[in-house]
């Protein structure tokens, strides 16, 4: 037992912990369920598909080949998908850090199935990891919201530090997190949970019966100390919509793809997301439709630029730099000094456009040494390259 196992334990010895249960304060006293090992109690409910009981309405849907790369993960099936979120005694992790309630959702037949394990006492968390990893196959992949950077480590460091034997970080994971904030980059301020099923999934939860995610760590060590679980309550309500509100959220993203309808997304960040993934020529034709209604957009004329550059169609490329070049892009300029040089042995045309992006460069206050290094020294090799083209044709 370490230390803080030893002074929560002190808090309430166990036989005065009994004495001060009443009716109707613990855990199974309030909610349906079971215990399944010493001080863990399972929840599970089955929601119907398409059921209106929940506000989003959780339907099948297929995986989109690009979310399966994009978050490298293997070709998925909707039963491979295993839903997840935790609550814990800290939010930034760490070895003090207990988990104690472990939330599940996998699509079964025509059925949303949600688990939730919770614990009622801290020297337990061996035997709730444990039930847990009972849950977990190879095959699984998880769905998570920062599941990649906390869930999944804590629960992995949780399993070590017990010496469990499995293994908690042997599945892919697909982080809604970093997916939403490509999608809907420059769409929405603050990237919750809560704020994204309020404005992208249009749904509202029960704010004065929710608990805040920050309340929560506080509201579990007043249980362990009252032994009251009213307010965990609340919490395992908190944890049900967020899974299934992961269930939404992912289904959302796939109709988005599916149906190319990017007018509530970020259509850029999307064209980005395929050419990071491979999609080289779907990016393309994103960029593209992008400039038909955008033609002096910046970023997209780079992106694109820059791949018809890759394939070596430098005509298409050198027309994108050209009018980025009105803007006084410094890239633009460097681009199109390199093509000069390089390609079309230009050497006037391109000190020209060397000088130019040296201009750039001071208007832009980069305070770069090594930047405005690399444009002195492309300058002056293109003059000596002048020089000695001078000498050869006075010959």
């Amino acid at each position: 037992m370490n230390e803080i196992e030893a002074i929560l334990k002190n808090v309430l010895p166990a036989n005065k912990r009994k004495k001060e249960i009443t009716q109707d304060q613990e855990i199974h006293d309030l909610l349906p369920g079971k215990y399944i090992a010493e001080n863990v109690f399972l929840i599970e409910k089955k929601y119907q598909l398409n059921s209106k009981k929940h506000a989003n309405k959780i339907t099948k849907f297929d995986m989109h080949p690009l979310l399966n790369r994009y978050t490298g993960v293997k070709e998925t099936a909707l039963q491979d998908l295993l839903f997840i979120d935790t609550e814990t005694t800290g939010l930034t992790g760490g070895t003090g850090t207990y988990v104690f309630l472990i939330g599940v959702g996998y699509f079964s037949e025509a059925k949303f199935v949600i688990k939730q394990y919770f614990l009622t006492d801290v020297c337990n968390e061996k035997d709730l990891i444990e039930v847990f990893a009972q849950e977990l196959n190879l095959n699984k992949i998880y769905v998570s919201f920062n599941g990649k950077s906390f869930d999944i480590p804590l629960l992995n460091t949780r399993s070590i530090f017990h010496k469990c034997n499995t293994e908690i970080n042997c599945c892919g994971n697909i982080d809604l997190l970093h997916i939403s904030r490509r999608i809907w980059k420059d769409k929405l301020n603050e990237f919750s949970l809560q704020n994204i099923e309020h404005h992208i999934l249009k749904s509202n939860r029960n704010r004065e019966k929710d608990i805040p995610g920050s309340a929560i760590p506080d509201a579990y060590f007043n249980y362990l100390i009252n032994k009251n679980a009213n307010e965990m309550k609340n919490v395992i309500q908190h944890n049900k919509l967020d899974i299934l509100n992961l269930a939404v959220l992912l289904g959302k993203m796939n109709s988005i793809l599916f149906s190319e309808d990017f007018s509530q997304a970020n259509t850029f960040q999307i064209g980005r997301i395929y050419l990071q993934s491979g999609y080289i020529q779907k990016a393309v034709d994103i960029f593209k439709s992008i400039l038909t209604t955008e033609p002096e957009n910046l970023p997209v004329i780079r992106e694109l630029s820059m791949i018809y550059k890759s394939r070596g169609e430098f005509s298409k490329a050198a027309a994108l730099w050209e009018k980025a070049m009105g803007d006084d892009e410094l890239y633009a300029h460097v681009e199109l000094a390199k093509l000069e040089e390089h390609k079309n042995k230009n050497f006037t045309k391109a000190l020209e456009f060397t000088e130019k992006a040296i201009l750039s460069y001071n208007k832009t206050q980069l305070f770069d040494p090594e930047v405005l290094q690399k444009l002195r020294h492309r300058q002056q090799r293109i003059l000596k390259k002048l020089e000695l083209k001078k000498e050869y044709d006075s010959e």
